[in-house]
This record gives structure tokens, C-alpha cells and sequence, in this order.
């Protein structure tokens, strides 16, 4: 049996070496996000590598009950903090680079959403990046449907250790992100 080596950069880890049974769909490889272009230089999920277990053990329940987590963010570097924060100006939904900056950049916070066994996402309120009072949790026009969906998605993650945020019902922080710095690391060192 051959064990695969895994790179860590100042405590940050691709996931898929460590679980590729996500779903990877990384929005900000792709032009499919709210700027259009292509952000990130390479296709690669990074995360510390306490997050990234704490993922992979929420990831086990929900196979159990017949879901897989997709994910549309995680590790981001403090340069496309500062473009984002360049696009958007909002603090409820960027958070500021010249203040605390994003946890994202630390390595400790995930976007995500449930699929089904056909690979489907589950109805939530709004898409992804959706920088309006849909994309809250306490959005008051979302069906029950929606409700059951994103209160299903957070019992879960919060049980194996991640907190979320009013603004964003896809974003889950490490409950331990406050041990973590701001790093700047270069997504492209992920790939071997």
C-alpha cells in the first residue's frame, strides 16, 4: 500500500490529497463567478489542515444520509481579498483587507452547498455570491424547503466544529480560526 505524501505550506493542505470525494467546483478558477474572469491561477482547494479534517468528517456524515459537499471557495490569497474588496466595498459580504481581512485568507473558512445522489443541488435561497438579503440566513422570503436545507447543512457542519456568519449561508469558519494569521501563500505550490 502506497501512502500519499502530503504538502503542507505554513499548516495549509490541499484537500483533495487528503479526500478527493468532494466536489470541487471553485468558482474563482473559473469565469462562473460574480467578476467574470478568472481569479485564481489554478484549480486547487487549500485549507490548514485542521479545517480540512473537520471538513472531511462533516463530509462522512453526510454521505451516511446520501449527500456529497461541493465547494465553491476555501483558502484565499490576500491578493484577490484586495480585488474583491475593490469590486464590492461591502463589509457584509467582503470582508475588508485593511481591517481584519477574510478568514478565507487564513485558511480556516469554506463555502459550500449539499447535492444529492444525482449530484443536484439542494434548493437554497439565493446562488452563490449573491450580494443581496437573499444569501442571508435570516432572509425572510425563503420557502420552508430552502429553511430545512440550510438548517441541515449547519447542524451538521457545526457539530464538527465550524460557525457561520449572518450574511452567507454557504460560508462555514473553522470554530478555532482565531489560532490562524493571514498568510499569503501562492495557490500554485498545491500542485505537485
Amino acid at each position: 500500500m502506497t501512502i500519499k505524501h502530503i504538502r503542507e505550506v505554513r499548516g495549509l493542505v490541499n484537500v483533495s490529497d487528503m479526500d478527493n470525494s468532494f466536489i470541487f467546483d471553485l468558482k474563482y478558477a473559473t469565469k462562473d463567478n460574480f467578476t467574470k474572469t478568472v481569479i485564481y491561477p489554478v484549480n486547487v482547494c487549500v485549507l490548514q489542515k485542521e479545517t480540512a479534517i473537520k471538513l472531511i468528517n462533516a463530509k462522512e456524515e453526510f454521505k451516511k444520509l446520501g449527500y456529497r459537499i461541493k465547494i465553491w471557495d476555501a483558502y484565499r490569497p490576500m491578493y484577490v481579498q484586495k480585488i474583491f474588496w475593490g469590486i464590492v466595498g461591502d463589509e457584509r459580504f467582503v470582508a475588508n483587507p485593511n481591517k481584519k481581512g477574510s478568514r478565507h485568507s487564513c485558511g480556516t473558512a469554506v463555502d459550500i452547498t449539499l447535492v444529492d445522489e444525482y449530484d443536484r443541488e439542494l434548493k437554497m435561497p439565493s446562488d452563490f455570491d449573491d450580494f443581496s438579503e437573499k444569501s442571508c440566513r435570516n432572509y425572510k422570503g425563503m420557502n420552508e424547503e430552502e429553511r430545512k436545507n440550510i438548517n441541515f447543512l449547519t447542524d451538521v457542519m457545526k457539530r464538527h466544529g465550524f460557525i457561520t456568519i449572518d450574511t452567507e449561508w454557504w460560508h462555514f469558519d473553522d470554530s478555532n480560526y482565531s489560532k490562524y494569521e493571514i498568510i499569503d501563500v501562492k495557490l500554485e505550490y498545491f500542485i505537485l
